[in-house]
């Protein structure tokens, strides 16, 4: 596990555009962290680093979003899911099995659905300090 401290949203980006590189042509990185926390401000580093050069916000609402950069990112967003048999809807399986990036928010709500080598970035607010974060990035089979 590798744990870096961020104090700010454009350090969060940058250590998100940093680790992106690391990753090969397909990749699952399941965000982890409270409301606010910085899910989607990492997703934006990892657009950054990837090249795209438009806005990246979160798709609370459509669910799932590409941004067609080399690899493709796929940025998905499950809060809003009603039950866990709703993600077959989004046909995030299909992602799954390509050559993108799939980073997802509030994976949690389906958790037998990952692969077992997926990414886990964890962003943690540190107490007494507003703005601060710890990132803390790990893989079940390996590490960073």
């Amino acid at each position: 596990m590798k744990k870096f401290q961020s104090k700010s949203p454009s350090e969060t980006r940058a250590c998100a555009a940093e680790f992106v590189k690391s990753l090969g042509q397909h990749a699952v990185i399941l965000l982890g962290g409270d409301l606010g926390a910085g899910k989607t401000c990492f997703v934006q580093g990892l657009a950054e680093g990837l090249g795209w050069p438009g806005p990246v916000t979160s798709p609370t609402y459509g669910l799932v979003q590409e941004f067609r950069c080399t690899p493709p990112l796929i940025h998905a967003d499950l809060y809003r899911l009603n039950a866990p048999s709703q993600i077959w809807d989004l046909e995030l399986d299909a992602w799954l099995e390509d050559d993108a990036l799939v980073a997802v928010e509030w994976s949690e709500r389906v958790p037998d659905f990952w692969p077992a080598d997926a990414w886990h970035v964890d962003l943690v607010a540190v107490a007494g300090e507003e703005d601060c974060r710890e990132i803390r990035i790990w893989q079940e089979q390996g590490n960073v």
